[in-house]
């Protein structure tokens, strides 16, 4: 009997093989998207100065840990002065919906301006953005809500480093924070030699080649700042739409993203449906409550509810509280419909309509 105890114990102490930790690991992880945070209370997140401007954080790395769908970086930012501190990225491929006021952003020198409802794009390019914000009309306040997804920017070799620092800014500059001479290494501009790909491109390779040249001739003419008067409202399944991003769509600067916003009448609901998760809704007016596989969530302005990845799927519904005033949501979700299918091993089902829907 000892000796048996004495062998369970050897059993016990032996190191975990691979196969038993990507086990155990893909169990921690369901685990997390079972039981992680899905809503964000807007109002109790602190605002903070920091040396590009100021700015409150929803969700990001330091969270993601407790998030039902990691991997958005969701944060806020205001502006009532002047303009915020500039900044280069490597890689972009971000998203900021205006949530108040009028201003512009400059970015690689080019000017764009925008308006509350505009949904201003950071292009994915070869070199970098550089680029910064500034308010046209200094004694109202000026925000918007940044919306970026990073499992799309790690294959980007995605990187910030400040140019500039906010006015607002009283703290102390950390050299190593800064943008150094050589940030865009010089790989990046390398091209190669002239290709004709004119006719049916004659092997594979040369249909990839042909798509990259179709998508750097649709970026040079892409909208980098869609303006909500230019959006119209669709009434579908769901209820209200103004799609911004869409698969469809190839007259704009970013596609990795879905973005659109919903409006929620008086005392209506959306409709219901079933899908994957991973969908973010801000909450720019108005108060109301979701269910999300029969569990209520209530929210008011400021707002983030985000929809977690769940086997089989989650069923979600929103519901406006208030009789007398509309809501209106900011929604994204990453563009994986191009790449994993629609149903994303779950299954896209429309299970109610919207009262909204004809």
């Amino acid at each position: 009997m000892e000796r048996e105890i004495e062998r369970v114990r050897e059993r016990e102490s032996e190191p975990e093989n691979y196969y038993d930790f990507m086990l155990r690991w893909k169990m921690e992880r369901s685990s997390q998207r079972q039981e992680g945070q899905v809503l964000f209370k807007g109002k109790e997140l602190p605002w903070e100065q920091t040396r590009h401007g100021l700015g409150k954080m929803y969700t990001g790395p330091a969270n993601w840990h407790r998030v039902g769908a990691p991997g958005w970086i969701v944060t806020r930012t205001g502006m009532e002065k002047i303009r915020r501190g500039k900044h280069s990225h490597t890689g972009g491929g971000v998203l900021f919906y205006v949530l108040e006021g009028h201003g512009c952003t400059v970015n690689n020198d080019m000017r764009f301006e925008w308006r509350r409802g505009d949904l201003e794009l950071i292009p994915i390019t070869r070199y970098e953005n550089v680029h910064q914000h500034f308010n046209l009309d200094p004694g109202q306040p000026c925000g918007k809500l940044v919306v970026r997804f990073w499992p799309f920017m790690e294959p980007l070799a995605y990187e910030t480093r400040q140019v500039d620092d906010s006015p607002d800014w009283k703290g102390p500059r950390n050299g190593k924070l800064y943008r150094p001479e050589d940030f865009v290494p010089e790989t990046a501009r390398v091209r190669g030699y002239d290709i004709d790909l004119k006719g049916p491109p004659a092997t594979l390779l040369d249909d990839l080649l042909r798509r990259r040249d179709e998508w750097r001739e649709q970026m040079s003419k892409a909208k980098m700042v869609i303006e909500e008067k230019d959006r119209p409202l669709e009434r579908n399944r769901m209820g209200l739409y103004r799609w911004y991003i869409h698969p469809s769509f190839t007259d704009v600067g970013c596609r990795h993203i879905l973005f659109w916003t919903q409006d929620i009448p008086p005392g209506s609901r959306s409709g219901q449906q079933k899908h994957q998760g991973s969908r973010i809704h801000y909450v720019v007016e108005g108060k109301g409550y979701s269910l999300l596989n029969g569990v209520r969530y209530d929210w008011e302005e400021e707002d983030l509810l985000i929809v977690p990845i769940r086997k089989g799927g989650t069923i979600i519904q929103h519901f406006n509280a208030d009789p007398a005033r509309p809501v209106k949501l900011a929604v994204a979700e990453p563009n994986w419909y191009d790449i994993l299918g629609v149903d994303m091993a779950c299954g896209l089902e429309q299970l109610e309509n919207s009262p909204d829907y004809p």
